[in-house]
């Protein structure tokens, strides 16, 4: 696991961000877009975690969180320099899994008839 000592840099802020290699890239670039998507969605999940889901949720979520870390690093390094860094790599079973997760929610609350608000309910259906 990472040690962060510091969360700053002291380089100030020239519009760029560095890659895990090192390389420098301007902040919109779509890769430093797309690691940062992911932290928003494991931002999520915490906050989902922390206000309370019911027990199937809260017992595979961490273990996806951790996953969203390692296509994280994935993400943050170009793929000419994976080579040089022992990376966690997200692999066919990992979407296999998710994709199981969801069948195995849907059984439990039904096709979905509508959607569902962020903030709304579920109605009726529970996932307990």
């Amino acid at each position: 696991m990472p040690r962060l000592t510091k969360i700053y840099t002291k380089r100030g802020d020239a519009g760029d961000t560095a890659l895990g290699g090192g390389q420098r890239v301007p902040k919109d670039h779509p890769r430093v877009e797309a690691y940062g998507t992911v932290d928003e969605l494991n931002s999520q999940l915490g906050v989902a975690l922390a206000v309370g889901l019911c027990d199937r949720l809260a017992q595979v979520l961490p273990e996806i969180q951790n996953e969203l870390f390692d296509l994280g690093s994935d993400l943050c390094f170009r793929e000419e320099d994976k080579q040089q860094y022992k990376l966690p790599q997200i692999e066919p079973r990992h979407v296999q899994r998710l994709e199981g997760l969801i069948d195995e929610m849907t059984a439990a609350t039904g096709p979905l008839e509508n959607f569902i608000l962020p903030g709304g309910c579920l109605g009726a259906a529970q996932l307990h």
